[in-house]
């Protein structure tokens, strides 16, 4: 019997969190950068400095992830140091796990309102704009700011006799406007009026019927030196660097929108199924004899060959194979799942043997239970990391894969805080 397969959640960029919502923002919100939202927890203290270099890491992405039949809100921390020789080690990473039980979050998520907060919430019970207001005015919640008295309707001759000014004053500068056309300025009182923008180049074409101009356009030059970014060196900007050294950075905060992986390999093959069958049915073929004939071919049996998929051109079948799960569902940037694999676009070495592949970690060191990769950064998401500061340019953010292994029984003592989980960085293909 096959096995049953997981649900994997995808996500999504979605918009900028603007200044006004990022106060409203907790640990139980899914986002891209930012200042991390930790849970009202006593004594939480977490410094994200960086243990290879001293600077202080920054947020990538915080993901709420609940455990179903479970007392505890839980969320994901993902930290890392944007310096060039620490973001391509998994030491430079890092991914703390926070969890509060749903009692306590209950009492801290209470909203309280305040008197002038429940003065604006006027749309539930507010009264029609025509209506009478003088049962508000006895309450005090209407004020009357010129403190005159009203003048039941009466027009005030003073605003009659400023509005008829004005309005004379309007229709006698309508009456002085002139429009002459461009092409017989000469033929106005006041001859040609010169521009005040500069002249276009134009180039005037000849032959034809009509005669026609052709803008020149000046040339509008790169934005970026190509030369100067395949050269760039392994360090920060200095105004940045030094930031990092004084204190905690954020990238631009985002949402991210979650929807589950839509899996059409299971329909294709019943669709593919249904239409062999017809196609049988109307020609009264009998593909058994097809089946064994292939069958045989592989044996070695007959002169016919299997088929065999082709591989793709660069070799690599394990990134293809990466790439194209990816496409199926196009702009992912993470993939979130307690029950299946991870895709992988380069293999994990069992042990640290191999220092060009990272280990695949497999026991929790808390507790002893399985490890499982929970959450996974695919190579878009390096293209969501922005930074405000004066639009700086960082080509060395990007990877191929970026794995968090969490603990299968999310092990949790009540004086925790704060759990690392690990990381494993894959660096791009080239």
């Amino acid at each position: 019997m096959a096995k049953r397969q997981g649900k994997v959640y995808l996500g999504y960029e979605e918009e900028i969190i603007g200044e006004k919502n990022q106060v409203l923002l907790t640990y139980k919100m899914n986002k891209i950068g930012g200042i991390p939202n930790w849970p009202p927890l006593d004594n939480l203290n977490y410094s994200s400095k960086c243990p290879l270099c001293g600077l202080y890491r920054m947020l990538i992405v915080q993901c709420y992830a609940p455990l179903e039949n479970s007392v505890y809100h839980r969320t994901l921390y993902v930290f890392a140091c944007i310096s060039p020789n620490c973001w391509n080690l998994s030491e430079g990473w890092e991914c703390v796990r926070s969890q509060i039980q749903e009692s306590s979050g209950t009492k801290q998520d209470n909203i309280i309102v305040t008197q002038s907060a429940a003065n604006l919430a006027w749309c539930n019970a507010a009264d029609e704009w025509d209506e009478n207001d003088n049962g508000d005015s006895m309450n005090g919640n209407v004020m009357n700011v010129d403190n005159e008295p009203a003048n039941n309707g009466m027009r005030n001759s003073d605003d009659d006799e400023s509005n008829s000014y004005e309005l004379e004053t309007v229709e006698q500068a309508l009456g002085n406007l002139q429009v002459f056309d461009a092409h017989n300025a000469n033929m106005s009182p006041q001859g040609a009026v010169g521009s005040n923008s500069g002249p276009e180049a134009a180039a005037e074409l000849e032959g034809g019927d009509e005669p026609g101009l052709v803008i020149v356009e000046t040339p509008t030059a790169t934005m970026s030196d190509i030369e100067a970014l395949l050269h760039q060196t392994a360090e920060l900007p200095v105004e940045l660097r030094n930031k990092l050294m004084r204190a905690p950075m954020q990238f631009i905060p985002k949402y991210i929108y979650v929807e589950e992986e839509y899996k059409n390999s299971c329909l294709n093959d019943d669709r593919v199924t249904e239409l062999l069958n017809k196609y049988k049915n109307e020609n009264e073929l009998d593909l058994g004899g097809f089946a064994e004939r292939g069958a045989g071919a592989g044996a070695g049996g007959g002169d016919e060959e299997a088929y065999e998929e082709a591989a793709p051109l660069h070799g690599d079948k394990l990134f293809h194979a990466f790439i194209t799960r990816l496409k199926n569902n196009p702009g992912q940037i993470l993939r979130y799942t307690r029950d299946e694999a991870p895709i992988l676009g380069a293999p994990l070495a069992n042990n640290s043997a191999i220092p060009e592949s990272p280990s695949v970690p497999n026991v929790c060191s808390r507790c002893g239970s399985r490890l499982i990769c929970e959450l996974q950064l695919v190579p878009e998401f390096a293209d969501t990391l922005k930074i405000s500061l004066n639009d700086i340019l960082l080509s060395h953010l990007h990877f191929l894969s970026v794995l968090v292994f969490t603990c299968s029984q999310s092990c949790w003592q009540p004086m925790d805080t704060v759990v690392n989980e690990i990381v494993v960085f894959q660096p791009e293909i080239v």
